[in-house]
């Protein structure tokens, strides 16, 4: 059967296994086991360097668990990123998620390769 989705415990694994915990029926993602960062206002900046460092996780996640899968069966959301050449000391990052939602419902789920 492909695999169209991560588990939460297979991304914790990626981040290190510290940084997803579960709370009765609540799953929490811990920005300060993700980032390294300690925010102590909803008014900190961060996000973006927390979606970042998620969203690689996600990638590495995604390649773990295509280790266990057929082609064909593979999960396919997360391709790697796309870094420009460097300019003034960064480099532009694009990253990019693929989902596929049916029409008639609100499941998302992954795509496969």
């Amino acid at each position: 059967m492909a695999k169209t989705d991560l588990t939460f415990d297979e991304l914790n694994i990626a981040l290190g296994g510290a940084a997803i915990t579960q709370v009765g029926d609540d799953i929490n993602i811990s920005v300060k086991a993700v980032t390294g960062d300690t925010k102590d206002a909803l008014t900190n900046d961060g996000v973006i360097e927390f979606l970042y460092k998620l969203r690689s996780a996600c990638g590495t996640a995604q390649d773990t668990a295509n280790d266990l899968e057929v082609a064909g069966d593979q999960l396919d959301s997360f391709p790697p990123f796309s870094f420009s050449p460097p300019a003034d000391g960064y480099v532009t990052v694009t990253q990019s998620q693929t989902v596929r939602i049916p029409l008639d419902s609100a499941t998302v789920v992954g795509t496969n390769i």
